[in-house]
C-alpha cells in the first residue's frame, strides 16, 4: 500500500513538472523575443569587436613567427659555407682569394644576400662581397658598429662550444643543437638601411683539419629590408599591402609590428591591411537577428514542449541514476549504501522500534565459480536474490553487500521464532537445486548469522560485528546454519531482567555473546504483521524454535 501511495504521489509530481515547466518556458519565450533584437545586436558588436581584435592578435603572431623564421633562415642559408673543411683549408689556414671570392658570390647567386665579410677573431674585415662584387682588403670591423654587439655574441658563443682535438681545436658537433646555440643573428640598421645579420664561426665539418688554435675566422651575411625581401616573406604570409615603413616611431593605425635593432635602437614598422578590418561581421550578424526574432515567436510553444521532454526525460534519468547507485546491478538487490541508510534510520528509531538484521553468507560459491565459470556464479546470485525476495515479501529488505555476502534488514518482528522461521525457510530456499544450462545445474548453501538490536546505545558498527561473529560461527559449525548473537530469550526479557541488560550494555560490563549454532528448521506460517510482544514463549525446558539448549 505505501508503495503504492508513493508511486502515485511521484506521478502527481511529475504530472506537476511536465505542465508548470512548459508553461514558465513559454512566458520566458515571450520576453526573450521582446528583448533578442537589443540583445543580439549588442552581441553583434561585441562579438564583431572581439572577433576584429582576435583576427589581428592572430596576424600578429603569424608575421612574428614567420618574420623569426626568415631572420634564421638567413643563417641556414650560410651554414653549408660556413661549416666545412674546405672553408677551414682555404680561408683560416690559407687565404684563398678565388676561393672566397666564389662562396662569398654564391651567398648573393643563390639567396640574394645582399653583404656579407669575413671577419678574424680580432674583428679585422678580411673580405667583403657586396652583392655580386668581392672586396679583399682589410680594416677594422669598428668601421660598422652596427654589427659590433652581434660580433660579440658570436665570439661568446664560439668560445663556449670550442673543443679540444688532437692536432687542435674543433667545434662542438651541431647535432640537436639550435641555431641560437651557436650562431649570433638580429636586425641592425646597415648602411642606413634595416638590415638581417647572421654571424657563423667557421668550423670543420668531416674533422679532417683542425684549427691551429683557439682562433676562427668568422662569416657575416647581411640581408636587407628591401622590397625583395617584403616579397619573399609576404609569399608565405600574404598580407594585404605589407610594407615597411623605417623610423622610431611606431605607427597608431592599422595593424603593425615594431622592429628593434640588436642594440635596442628602433629600425621601424611592417604595417598592413587586416583581413578583419575589410571583412565586417554586420552583414552575416543583421539577416541573423531578424530571422531570429521572427523563429523565436513561432517556436515558443516548440520550445516549450521540448523542454517539457527534457524535464521528463531529465527525471527519468535522474530516477535511473539515483536506482543504480542504491542498487546492485546484477542482483537488482538494495547495495551496501542503501543497506546503511536503511539500517542508520532504523538505529534512530531505538528503543522504540527493535529491529533484526540476518548476514546472509553463500556456501560452495567458489566451487560453482571454479567449477562452471563466473557466467554461472552470476546466475546462481540472480537466482538466490529472486528466492531471498520472495521469501521475504514485505516482511524485509535483503542487500547485496559483497561477492557471496547478503544482509536482511527485519524491522516488522524481532521475536526469535520467527527470526529463526525466516532464516531457515532462507537457507532451504537457497539450498534447492540451481539451473545454470540446459544440461547442468548446481546446488549451494547458506549460512546465516542473526544479530537484534533493542538499545539505543547499539551502533552500527557494533550491530554489523554481532551479525558477522554470529555468520561466523555458522560457517565454523559446519555451514548451511543459523546463530543469534544474543544469548537465548533475548525477546523475552522484561521488567527489572530488561532494565538489568540495559545497565549492562550501556555500562560495557558484558560484552555480547553468540548462542549456538541451529541448522534449518521447516518453515511454517509466520505472522509477518505481529509485534515482538506476541512472541509466545515455549514452556521451561523444551526445544523450541526459538529456544535452544544451553
Amino acid at each position: 500500500m505505501r508503495q503504492a501511495d508513493e508511486r502515485k504521489k511521484r506521478k502527481r509530481e511529475e504530472k506537476s513538472s511536465r505542465t508548470h515547466i512548459p508553461s514558465l518556458a513559454f512566458l520566458l519565450a515571450s520576453l526573450l523575443i521582446a528583448v533578442t533584437t537589443a540583445s543580439l545586436v549588442f552581441v553583434g558588436y561585441i562579438a564583431s569587436e572581439a572577433s576584429q581584435s582576435q583576427a589581428i592578435q592572430s596576424e600578429h603572431k603569424l608575421f612574428e613567427n614567420t618574420l623569426n623564421d626568415r631572420v634564421r633562415l638567413v643563417i641556414r642559408e650560410a651554414l653549408p659555407i660556413a661549416r666545412s673543411d674546405e672553408a677551414i683549408n682555404k680561408i683560416v689556414l690559407s687565404f684563398n682569394i678565388d676561393y672566397v671570392r666564389d662562396q662569398l658570390g654564391k651567398l648573393w647567386s643563390q639567396h640574394s644576400h645582399n653583404r656579407s665579410l669575413l671577419v678574424s677573431s680580432d674583428k679585422v674585415v678580411l673580405a667583403e662581397s657586396f652583392e655580386g662584387y668581392t672586396h679583399i682588403a682589410r680594416h677594422p670591423l669598428a668601421d660598422l658598429p652596427s654589427l659590433m654587439p652581434l660580433m660579440d655574441a658570436a665570439q661568446r658563443l664560439y668560445e663556449r662550444n670550442r673543443v679540444r682535438v688532437p692536432g687542435g681545436y674543433s667545434h662542438r658537433t651541431l647535432q640537436d643543437l639550435d641555431l641560437s646555440k651557436y650562431s649570433a643573428y638580429g636586425l641592425v640598421t646597415l648602411d642606413h638601411k634595416p638590415a638581417v645579420v647572421g654571424i657563423l664561426p667557421l668550423m670543420p665539418d668531416e674533422e679532417k683539419v683542425q684549427l691551429p688554435d683557439e682562433k676562427t675566422v668568422f662569416l657575416v651575411t647581411v640581408r636587407f629590408l628591401d622590397a625583395a625581401f617584403i616579397r619573399s616573406l609576404n609569399t608565405q604570409i600574404g598580407f594585404k599591402g605589407l610594407s615597411f615603413i623605417p623610423g622610431p616611431i611606431k605607427p597608431d593605425w592599422g595593424p603593425n609590428h615594431f622592429l628593434l635593432a640588436a642594440d635596442g635602437e628602433p629600425l621601424g614598422s611592417f604595417v598592413w591591411q587586416s583581413e578583419a578590418q575589410s571583412n565586417s561581421i554586420w552583414p552575416t550578424v543583421i539577416p541573423v537577428i531578424l530571422m531570429l526574432g521572427v523563429t523565436l515567436a513561432a517556436l515558443a510553444l516548440l520550445i516549450a514542449w521540448r523542454i517539457g521532454r527534457l524535464t521528463h526525460s531529465l527525471q527519468a534519468s535522474e530516477r535511473q541514476n539515483r536506482y543504480l547507485a542504491l542498487h546492485d546491478t546484477l542482483s537488482g538487490l538494495p547495495n551496501r549504501l542503501y543497506f546503511n541508510r536503511i539500517l542508520t534510520a532504523s538505529l534512530k528509531a531505538l528503543p522504540g522500534k527493535p529491529f533484526a538484521i540476518l548476514h546472509c553468507d553463500l556456501d560452495h560459491f567458489k566451487t560453482v565459480n571454479d567449477t562452471h565459470g563466473h557466467g554461472a556464479g552470476d546466475i546462481v546470485i540472480k537466482e538466490v536474490a529472486r528466492r531471498m525476495q520472495e521469501i521475504l515479501g514485505r516482511t524485509g529488505v535483503v542487500s547485496r553487500v559483497g561477492g557471496d555476502e547478503f544482509i536482511v534488514i527485519i524491522r516488522k518482528t524481532v521475536a526469535r521464532a520467527k527470526l529463526e522461521a525466516l532464516a531457515s525457510a532462507l537457507i532451504q530456499a537457497t539450498n534447492l537445486k540451481i539451473q545454470i544450462d540446459e544440461d547442468a545445474s548446481v546446488r549451494v548453501g547458506l549460512s546465516v548469522g542473526i544479530a537484534i538490536a533493542r538499545f539505543k546505545d547499539q551502533d552500527l558498527e557494533t550491530l554489523l560485528a554481532e551479525a558477522d561473529r554470529a555468520l561466523y560461527t555458522s560457517k565454523e559449525a559446519g555451514r548451511g546454519l543459523l546463530t543469534f548473537s544474543e544469548h537465548p530469550h533475548g525477546d523475552e526479557l522484561k521488567g527489572d531482567e530488561l532494565a538489568a541488560e540495559v545497565l549492562r550494555r550501556s555500562s560495557g560490563k558484558e560484552k555480547s555473546r553468540t548462542d549456538r549454532p541451529k541448522a534449518a528448521t521447516p518453515l511454517e506460517s509466520v505472522d509477518e504483521d505481529a509485534e515482538p510482544s506476541e512472541a509466545t514463549p515455549p514452556a521451561a525446558g523444551k526445544s523450541g524454535p526459538n529456544r535452544k539448549a544451553a
